[in-house]
């Protein structure tokens, strides 16, 4: 029998790859979402800061595998609307965790965290308490709970990154004629960028593999500016890339992420950032954006 694959945040960036890839690897696929998803895929609408219905969802499909992946993504939001960060990254998760406590508690879960979970910002401490309060629930009750935390994911698909938001930007100069200043702040930064679709891949790995109440990193192991990001950019397009910063000297890069504990189980990286960022500008190309 098909094993069963329930993931929330499902109609976002990562959620529709994931969706897409284990529906490929043959998993019977449950999106969990607030609207409808695309056909190919069973949908449960479900609003994870309502118990009663993830609840329900849990009961009636009782799932082999779990990838959570619902929840604020923005630094910006928890800046302007704190509670709403809490309510969605932490009680959202623990609203999944009781309704695999009472209806699924052998269902290998993978929480998604964040590696900006050390951050000075309120979207780092809603990560922060979700990874804390996921693996200590799983030791309480014994639920085959594990996390992730991972760097900026890119690659194709409408995501808010600032890898999606400049590609859109190129796309739109590239159809319009036009030449713009883009305007960035913390330009020479340092960043892990990993492709989603080789994130997913992860996800497979460790649900078979992974170990319950265990933390994962998953990164490139590589630092790349945003200066590099543009200048590989610049090489793909035709249009001509004007950008300033507003901060000439870089902050602290944080340290890179040690994924030595994933590419021990089998997991390696396919796509090089110029894939990536290549493949972000044919996706917003094609459906001219």
């Amino acid at each position: 029998m098909k094993k069963t694959v329930l993931i929330t945040g499902a109609s976002g960036f990562t959620g529709q790859h994931a969706c897409k890839y284990f529906s490929k690897r043959g998993y019977k696929v449950i999106g969990i979402s607030r609207r409808q998803l695309s056909s190919r895929y069973e949908t449960e609408i479900c609003d994870l800061s309502n118990p009663k219905q993830i609840i329900e969802v849990m009961k009636k499909h009782q799932p082999d595998f779990c990838l959570h992946l619902a929840g604020v993504n923005s630094v910006a939001q928890s800046w302007s609307n704190p509670p709403s960060v809490i309510d969605s990254n932490v009680l959202g998760t623990f609203h999944l965790l009781e309704a695999l406590r009472l209806h699924a508690s052998n269902c290998k879960t993978i929480i998604a965290g964040s590696a900006l979970s050390g951050a000075n910002h309120p979207y780092a401490v809603s990560k922060n308490i979700q990874l804390q309060l996921s693996i200590e629930w799983a030791k309480v009750f014994n639920l085959q709970v594990l996390a992730v935390r991972l760097c900026n994911l890119i690659g194709p698909g409408n995501s808010s990154g600032i890898v999606s938001l400049l590609a859109k930007k190129i796309v739109k100069m590239e159809e319009d004629k036009q030449t713009e200043l883009i305007e960035l702040s913390h330009l020479l930064n340092e960043r892990e960028f990993l492709d989603v679709r080789d994130a997913v891949v992860c996800y497979e790995i460790l649900f078979n593999k992974g170990e319950a109440s265990s933390i994962y990193e998953m990164g490139s192991e590589e630092k790349t500016s945003l200066n590099e990001v543009l200048s590989i950019y610049q090489s793909l397009t035709h249009a001509e890339l004007d950008y300033s910063s507003s901060q000439p000297e870089p902050d602290k890069s944080p340290e890179l992420m040690v994924s030595s504990k994933v590419r021990e189980l089998g997991w390696k990286p396919r796509f090089t950032l110029k894939e990536s960022l290549y493949d972000t500008l044919s996706y917003f190309r094609k459906i001219h954006y």
